[in-house]
């Protein structure tokens, strides 16, 4: 049995705003952003939850919004840590919201963009231009493990694995597969493979969403938003 690990109620979520029909899901299909092996009862799941989580997360208590110069003034007052989980609301693939990278130092981020693409690490000042800079509703959350070694072994599992690599973006339920990825897998895979042992949930099969990673990896903690 496939898992797709989201609460039950996201699941039920209906989605107004995607297009969840069949043959959106077979034109993903073809494009080679959907693994054949993901069923279409599956992806239209994932597309509901995503919007129902990042509702929530939008919402939550420790979000707040800085723009224009005081976006400015509160990146300078925050260093992101290697191993720091990113995610953003400000693209979205195949109907799914969110985007996820990891922090492979405090200037660099470890990411794949999407359909047509390998992984690459790409600067925080690239990030924000191209994802927390989009509109005003755009923004990025940064997400700190408890234990900063943890969170290096993650790190280093991500650039081992990933960096300069070939890997194709696209999404399928193998967990465990490295030459196609997509983004929250990178980042969920770094903290399942990387520390002895692991600091995520199992098993390595079904889906991890951008908006999920808090929950899915152990010991995250809210640090910022920009």
């Amino acid at each position: 049995m496939v898992g797709i690990f989201l609460p039950s109620s996201a699941l039920a979520q209906e989605n107004n705003q995607a297009n969840t029909s069949y043959t959106q899901y077979e034109q993903y299909i073809r494009e080679g952003i959907l693994g054949e092996d993901v069923s279409y009862d599956e992806w239209k799941n994932l597309v509901e939850s995503s919007q129902k989580l990042e509702e929530i997360l939008s919402n939550s208590t420790d979000f707040y919004e800085v723009y224009s110069s005081d976006a400015t003034m509160a990146r300078a007052s925050f260093t992101p840590k290697k191993g720091d989980v990113i995610i953003t609301n400000g693209t979205s693939s195949a109907g799914i919201l969110g985007h996820a990278g990891i922090a492979t130092s405090s200037s660099q981020i470890l990411h794949i963009a999407g359909k047509g693409e390998n992984p690459k690490t790409i600067s925080f000042t690239k990030w924000h231009s191209d994802y927390t800079n989009k509109d005003r509703s755009s923004w990025t959350k940064v997400y700190r493990h408890k234990n900063s070694s943890v969170a290096d072994h993650a790190a280093n599992w991500a650039i081992e694995k990933y960096k300069d690599s070939n890997a194709q973006y696209k999404i399928t339920p193998n967990l465990a597969s490295t030459d196609v990825t997509y983004c929250s897998k990178i980042v969920w895979q770094a903290y399942y493979y990387g520390p002895v042992p692991a600091e995520a949930n199992g098993p390595t099969w079904g889906y991890r969403l951008p908006y999920d990673l808090p929950d899915t990896i152990h010991n995250l903690s809210y640090q910022h938003t920009y």
